[in-house]
């Protein structure tokens, strides 16, 4: 089993900041798949090659999120946290959407994490009352 770090990355537009996040993984020996929106209805399990993952026989039609997002999968706390470091240390905007491979996870879609990522960014940036 592939138990080497890597990262889902979705909807990163901007040309230069992606190119620098991009620069940092590869040094840092982390696997990159820039996931398209005709994989969105994938699970996670199988677009980070999982074994026992197959593909999903439905097309995507128009199931979507524009919003950057990125699943990492066995990172060590020490290639979390320097991976945190290097947008801080470069003065890049950070994701707002970050999620960890879970055993639960590994099921979902790309689309039920966004919506699940969504919803608890959503509760942490209201007002406290």
């Amino acid at each position: 089993m592939n138990t080497e770090p890597q990262i889902l990355m979705y909807n990163f537009q901007e040309e230069k900041r992606t190119h620098l996040i991009r620069q940092y993984l590869n040094r840092a020996g982390i696997g990159i798949r820039v996931v398209q929106t005709p994989e969105f209805l994938e699970s996670l399990g199988y677009l980070f090659g999982l074994p026992g993952f197959s593909r999903n026989p439905q097309f995507n039609m128009g199931n979507n999120f524009s919003d950057e997002m990125i699943v990492l999968k066995d990172f060590s706390r020490e290639q979390l946290d320097s991976f945190l470091a290097f947008f801080r240390q470069n003065g890049l905007k950070s994701v707002s959407l970050k999620a960890v491979l879970t055993p639960v996870t590994q099921h979902w879609t790309s689309m039920q994490l966004y919506e699940e990522l969504r919803k608890e960014h959503e509760a942490m940036q209201r007002p406290k009352k």
